[in-house]
C-alpha cells in the first residue's frame, strides 16, 4: 500500500518536475557563452544586412529629410525619446521615416514591441513572446540581447509569456529596426517582445505586470529613462490598395487619388486623436476600438499591423511612468508619409523592395516620439 502511494506521488510529481526543469533550462540557456545563439536575418531583400547598405540608406535618407530633421532637432534638441513608434517596412521605402525617430534616441537598452504577423498560424494569443537568443544579426556585427530580458522573464508570472525562438525567427517586424539602432548606437542592446492577439483586459493585465517588472529593474540599476533604456513599438500604418494583396481589395475609399487622400487622412486622425499629446488609457482604448474588428480580434477595421504592439507597448510605458513617479508622457508626430508618395530610394546596394509602391498598393509610415 505504501509502495503504491509512493508510486502515485512520484507519477504525479514527474510532470511537474519536468515542467519546472524545462522552463528553468530554457531560461538558463539564454546566455550560453560557449555556444552563443545568434538570430539570423529573415528578410534579406528589404533590409540592410551589412554596414555599407545601412550607411547608404541613412546617408541618403538624412539628406532628403534634412529640412524636416533640422526642424525636429530644433524643437526637441534637449530631449531624449523615452519611447517611440517606428516603421518596419523595406529600408528603401521607409528609410526617410525611420531616421526621424533615431535622431533623438540615445539609450543603451531598447525594448522593441514587435508585431506577431503569423499569430493566427501559430495559434498564439494572450501571451507575450520572447526569444532565447544571445544576439541578433546586425549590419555591423551581432547585436547583444540585453540581460534585461532574463530579468524581466524571472519577474513575470509564468502565464504571461512564451519563449519561442521559431516564432521570433519567422517575424520581420523587429529585425527591420535593429540596423537603425545599431547604426546610431554601436553598443546598443535589445530585447524583442512580440505581441499577438489580446483584448484590452488582457493588455491591461500584461502591461501592468511588465511595467511592474521594468520599474523594479530600472530602480535597482538606477537607470534613467531615455538615457539607459527606451521602448519602441514596431508598426506600419494602413496597408491600402486593390492590387497585389493576395487577391484582396483593401481600398474601401477607392484606389485612386481621392481614395488615397481619404485613407491618409484616416491615418492622420488615428495619430492625432490617439497617439499624440498626453498619453492616456482612454486614448489607447479608443485606438483599439477604431482598428480592431467588432467581434473578432483577427479582423481589421483599419489595417495597421501594429494594432496590438502599439496599445500594449504604449500602455506599458504609460503605467511605467506612474510607477516611477514620472509625469505623463506626451507624444509628438515626427514624420508621416506613405510608400507611394516617398517612392523608392535610388540606391543600388544589393537590397530591394518586397512589394509595389503605387497608388493601388501602398503602406503608411509614422515616426512618433514620446517623453
Amino acid at each position: 500500500m505504501i509502495y503504491r502511494w509512493l508510486k502515485l506521488i512520484s507519477i504525479g510529481l514527474i510532470p511537474l518536475l519536468l515542467i519546472s526543469f524545462c522552463r528553468k533550462n530554457d531560461l538558463a540557456k539564454q546566455s550560453n557563452l560557449t555556444n552563443p545563439k545568434n538570430r539570423t536575418l529573415k528578410d534579406t531583400i528589404g533590409f540592410s544586412f551589412n554596414k555599407e547598405q545601412i550607411q547608404a540608406v541613412i546617408a541618403l535618407s538624412e539628406k532628403l529629410e534634412s529640412g524636416a530633421l533640422e526642424k525636429n532637432q530644433e524643437r526637441f534638441k534637449n530631449k531624449n525619446w523615452l519611447a517611440g513608434i517606428c516603421p518596419h517596412d523595406d529600408h528603401l521605402l521607409a528609410g526617410r521615416v525611420y531616421v526621424h525617430l533615431f535622431q533623438n534616441m540615445k539609450a543603451k537598452h531598447y525594448i522593441i514591441f514587435g508585431v506577431a504577423h503569423k499569430a493566427a498560424a501559430w495559434g498564439a494569443q494572450d501571451s507575450l513572446i520572447f526569444d532565447s537568443f544571445d544576439s541578433w544579426q546586425g549590419p555591423y556585427g551581432p547585436v547583444k540581447v540585453s540581460a534585461l530580458r532574463d530579468q524581466i522573464i524571472e519577474l513575470l508570472p509564468a502565464e504571461d509569456f512564451i519563449v519561442n525562438d521559431d516564432w521570433q525567427s519567422e517575424e520581420h517586424s523587429v529585425e527591420g529596426i535593429i540596423p537603425f539602432i545599431q547604426h546610431y548606437h554601436r553598443d546598443a542592446e535589445i530585447v524583442s517582445i512580440l505581441v499577438p492577439y489580446m483584448n484590452w483586459n488582457r493588455i491591461e493585465k500584461l502591461s501592468q505586470d511588465l511595467s511592474e517588472a521594468l520599474a523594479k529593474i530600472i530602480q535597482q540599476n538606477k537607470w534613467k529613462l531615455g538615457e539607459d533604456i527606451a521602448l519602441i513599438c514596431s508598426n506600419d500604418g494602413d496597408h491600402y490598395g486593390d492590387e497585389d494583396w493576395g487577391g484582396r481589395n483593401l481600398a474601401p475609399f477607392g484606389a485612386d487619388a481621392a481614395g488615397y487622400l481619404k485613407a491618409t487622412q484616416q491615418d492622420s486622425s488615428l495619430i492625432r486623436d490617439h497617439l499624440t499629446g498626453e498619453l492616456t488609457s482612454e486614448k489607447l482604448q479608443s485606438f483599439c476600438q477604431r482598428v480592431w474588428g467588432e467581434n473578432d480580434l483577427k479582423a481589421y477595421k483599419i489595417r495597421w499591423c501594429g494594432r496590438f504592439s502599439i496599445p500594449f507597448g504604449l500602455n506599458t510605458v504609460r503605467i511605467l511612468m506612474e510607477k516611477l513617479n514620472h509625469p505623463p508622457l506626451d507624444g509628438y508626430l515626427l514624420r508621416y508619409d506613405t510608400s507611394y508618395n516617398l517612392g523608392k530610394l535610388p540606391l543600388d546596394i544589393g537590397i530591394g523592395t518586397t512589394a509595389p509602391n503605387t497608388i493601388r498598393h501602398w503602406v503608411g509610415y509614422s515616426a512618433i516620439g514620446y517623453f
